[in-house]
């Protein structure tokens, strides 16, 4: 690994959390709900979750009821996000020279307009599926 000019190493994980609260802390973003890279929801489900935490702690005398409702009106969309189709992380990460040849192929073909149209809602649900809350702020 020293010597080799062509080495790469990754690793592709995802991390769900039971709470994105704690005390008086609050976490959003990738650092909450992150999607994992191959899911493309990332910015969206960062955005979203900082308006919404923004628009519960306007709305809320005490961060406790905020972060809950934080919480309960953001689960639902983060876990249909989070959700990948079995093989997904490994399909993204190839190990084999085939498997790399495999997925250029692939992506090849998804940079067509008529096949990224039709791939456009798979396999992540897309950004518009959620109503932001009027807070009116």
């Amino acid at each position: 690994m020293d010597t080799a000019d062509d080495f790469f190493l990754d690793s592709v994980i995802q991390v769900r959390m039971p709470s994105w609260s704690r005390g008086r802390i609050a976490v959003v973003g990738d650092a909450a709900y992150c999607a994992s890279p191959p899911s493309g929801m990332g910015t969206s489900l960062a955005l979203t979750g900082a308006y919404v935490l923004a628009g519960e702690l306007a709305h809320h005398a005490h961060h406790g009821n905020a972060f809950a409702r934080y919480e309960h009106i953001l689960r639902p969309y983060i876990a249909r996000a989070q959700h990948l189709p079995p093989g997904v992380p490994r399909i993204a990460s190839p190990r084999t020279r085939a498997g790399i040849h495999t997925l250029n192929t692939v992506l090849r073909a998804a940079s067509q307009p008529r096949i990224a149209k039709a791939l456009i809602r798979f396999p992540v649900p897309p950004a518009d599926t959620f109503t932001l809350p009027p807070y009116g702020i």
